[in-house]
């Protein structure tokens, strides 16, 4: 079974790359780590190559060991204002550090180390231009949305405070409702938050989901969210839908990212809000292999890549562009 699933994949890896000629660069930018234990790569993987490039290397000493983050993904924002990147990871001492960097030539900018509590995640308003993080709070299931002072790492205002539900990495933002969405999970169910980011702040709703999701990315040019999930109803298949906001539902499956249930699709993804094209990275399990899907939201179109069988691992990823 294993070897027919390899096959598959790499049948898929040959006619993306017959196609490849005609088809536009896809790349994606981000942080990986490699072979050298004591730096944060900085770099971009082109989708189309299945070929990482390394920019700069940073010293976990500096910028932290995102190999100790508290939840699965690396907190890691983009700000197109300022082609700067935002991510935040723990200190040997496991003190939060933020820090910032020039997304041209991958050098570090500044770090602060002012938050006391882990980042679980991290939002950008390209158009309000402010910094978000949802943060742990000393107190079991009690996180809050804040806004982070760009200028000092500080604690600008805090807009709300979610009581009595674990919190997940899964988030994403809206810069033109100036909402910070949230996947919490409320006992045993997943649950849906949206929280105002505007001067009122506050939490507009909550909405039990019927799904546990993976990731969720949204798009404010179509006002649509998306979700990766494990589709049970076709013998859990990793599946790409518009997630319904009021009923927490999936109401339309954009497309499946594989169908065979040993190819996962993971909660590392990224969305090119301009080509309307979902990645998500995939684990073929047995033994591990990874790789990158790719889903077109608008034509349903799939393809994936397998990653070289190298020392780099990703740990979070993001679309340049919109740069001013």
């Amino acid at each position: 079974m294993y070897r027919n699933i390899m096959m598959k994949l790499l049948l898929i890896l040959f006619i993306v790359s017959a196609v490849k000629a005609a088809d536009p660069s896809h790349i994606l930018h981000g942080l990986f780590s490699d072979s050298d234990q004591t730096h944060v790569c900085y770099g971009t993987l082109n989708f189309n190559t299945s070929q990482f490039n390394i920019i700069s290397k940073l010293d976990i000493n500096d910028v932290g060991n995102p190999k100790n983050i508290k939840y699965s993904i690396l907190p890691l924002t983009y700000d197109p204002n300022a082609d700067v990147v935002y991510m935040a990871a723990p200190a040997n001492d496991k003190q939060t550090i933020l820090s910032v960097i020039n997304a041209v030539n991958g050098k570090l900018i500044s770090t602060y180390k002012t938050l006391k509590n882990s980042i679980i995640s991290l939002q950008y308003d390209i158009f309000q231009k402010q910094l978000f993080a949802h943060i742990d709070s000393d107190k079991e299931n009690v996180t809050s949305i804040v806004e982070i002072d760009t200028s000092n790492g500080e604690i600008k205002q805090t807009l709300a405070t979610i009581h009595d539900m674990k919190p997940t990495h899964i988030s994403s933002y809206c810069p033109i409702c100036r909402k910070y969405f949230l996947t919490m999970i409320d006992g045993q169910y997943s649950t849906y938050v949206a929280v105002n980011t505007s001067n009122s702040g506050g939490i507009d709703g909550k909405t039990q989901l019927n799904f546990s999701p993976i990731s969720m990315r949204f798009d404010y040019k179509t006002f649509t969210m998306y979700a990766t999930y494990i589709n049970v109803s076709v013998h859990f298949v990793s599946s790409v839908g518009v997630l319904d906001q009021s009923k927490g539902a999936i109401s339309k499956v954009v497309g499946d990212i594989n169908d065979d249930p040993n190819v996962v699709v993971t909660s590392l993804s990224t969305y090119d809000i301009a080509k309307g094209i979902f990645y998500a990275s995939i684990e073929l399990t047995g033994p591990i292999v990874l790789g990158v899907s790719y889903v077109n939201v608008d034509e349903s179109d799939v393809k994936l890549i397998l990653l070289p069988k190298a020392n780099y691992f990703s740990y979070g990823w993001f679309i340049k562009q919109f740069v001013h």
